[in-house]
């Protein structure tokens, strides 16, 4: 399985008041991976409304596995796995930079609509193409 890397530094923003990542925050990062791997592949918000598709989120977990602090370099990655229905799956991972200690790990699952928020069950077309072109780099290893 192929990853996208993005490095990021803990913001004071970003922490709780003991001074550790406050957990709504890891999804945030989840999000800055998953627009990294998307504009690779032409497959941001913006460009999939102009195809006519939206994707929210329906599912999301996270594994918190240890914190990092303010002024911290950490790595976000993401990957997408090929789903069973016309969905997009999203795995993450935020490692600690400095020695790439998992910090957590987490899925997030996307449905696709048209514009109209009618469900789509079969991919089709341009957004296919772009798709099918995203999980071919994700499954190489």
């Amino acid at each position: 399985m192929r990853w996208i890397e993005v490095e990021e530094t803990v913001r004071f923003s970003e922490v709780d008041e003991w001074g550790m990542i406050w957990y709504g925050t890891f999804m945030a990062y989840f999000d800055i991976g998953r627009m990294a791997l998307l504009r690779r592949f032409d497959l941001l918000p913006k460009e999939m409304v102009e195809l006519g598709f939206i994707a929210p989120v329906i599912r999301l977990s996270c594994d918190y596995k240890k914190s990092a602090t303010t002024d911290d370099s950490i790595i976000i990655r993401a990957t997408a796995t090929k789903p069973e229905i016309a969905v997009l799956n999203f795995q993450f991972e935020i490692l600690l930079k400095e020695n790439r200690e998992l910090l957590a790990r987490g899925e997030t699952t996307q449905m696709l609509l048209t514009t109209g928020r009618t469900i789509i069950y079969r991919l089709s077309g341009e957004l296919k193409r772009r798709v099918d072109r995203l999980l071919r780099y994700c499954m190489q290893n």
